[in-house]
């Protein structure tokens, strides 16, 4: 998984592309406008700078689904770079989930036990949010997923609970809402990727 990111007002007209965020550059290799960074031999991340002279963007944050004409578009970029080619993105990371159970967390009495139903998949997680309920649809985040502060959620075990994916708020995932708590997928269905759609 690989996330762009761009912002023209907060870092000006700079294409970022993150491919693994939780390594540390070491070294920067720079081709025209395209910077390559490296930590070791591993290609980690790429800025594209004067972006807008290839592709025109409107984005104001993170890209979770880019279009595959923008793809094409910057893999001609990369490739006079010497750089190799992005993968068209298959999942986004973030799946919408059907909570199936709730239970109060044993040592936390403001918790619960969510286990959530994602298409055949089956999730436990542990969730402060006021407003779950059994039957409701939520955004999960599940292993490998680029959040929109480029850190990277990994499935976890917390005081002996398994912690599979994070249940998303409308402020976590970039959605203009009044709303408190977790985002309620309403009209979704579960298993469906909650950018790209399908399951």
């Amino acid at each position: 998984m690989y996330r762009l990111f761009y912002d023209y007002a907060v870092s000006g007209d700079v294409l970022f592309i993150l491919l693994d965020p939780e390594k540390k550059v070491e070294t920067a290799v720079t081709k025209e406008n395209v910077t390559a960074l490296y930590a070791g031999e591993e290609l980690v991340g790429i800025n594209i700078f004067a972006i807008s002279q290839t592709v025109k963007l409107t984005a104001k944050g993170m890209i979770v689904a880019p279009h595959r004409l923008l793809v094409a578009a910057l893999d001609v970029l990369l490739a006079t770079a010497g750089l190799p080619p992005l993968p068209l993105e298959e999942a986004s990371g973030y799946q919408v989930a059907k909570i199936v159970a709730l239970e109060e967390h044993p040592l936390d009495e403001k918790a619960h036990l969510v286990t959530l139903q994602s298409g055949k998949e089956t999730f436990s997680t542990v969730s402060w949010y006021p407003n779950l309920a059994v039957g409701a649809s939520v955004v999960v985040a599940t292993e490998g997923t680029i959040g929109y502060d480029g850190s990277v959620f990994h499935k976890s075990i917390s005081r002996n609970l398994p912690i599979d994916c994070a249940i998303c708020s409308a402020m976590g995932l970039r959605i203009e809402s009044a709303a408190e708590g977790a985002f309620l997928a309403e009209g979704y269905r579960d298993g469906e990727d909650f950018f790209l759609g399908g399951e």
